[in-house]
């Protein structure tokens, strides 16, 4: 997994995983880091950084049910394809 940095516009963060056949992009939302670490504050850019990597595998299995249109299990279902 690939951290792409941070969408502005989208409020999330850009990640990218390969999936077998290519990179799929996928956007982790300020929300549910926010909602991750019990505060209503956004986190900081390094504490989502170590929540992402730390999540990693999570985050993989749930990217790869969006692209098969399936549904994230919780807490992944705000996650959204690029």
């Amino acid at each position: 997994m690939r951290i792409l940095g941070k969408n502005p516009f989208a409020d999330a963060y850009r990640v990218s995983v390969d999936l077998g056949g290519g990179e799929v992009v996928a956007l982790v939302p300020d929300a549910l880091l926010s909602q991750q670490y019990g505060t209503d504050a956004t986190v900081s850019h390094d504490q989502a950084y170590e929540w992402i990597a730390a999540q990693q595998h999570d985050l993989k299995d749930a990217i790869t049910a969006l692209k098969k249109g399936a549904a994230p299990r919780a807490p992944f279902t705000h996650l959204t394809l690029e």
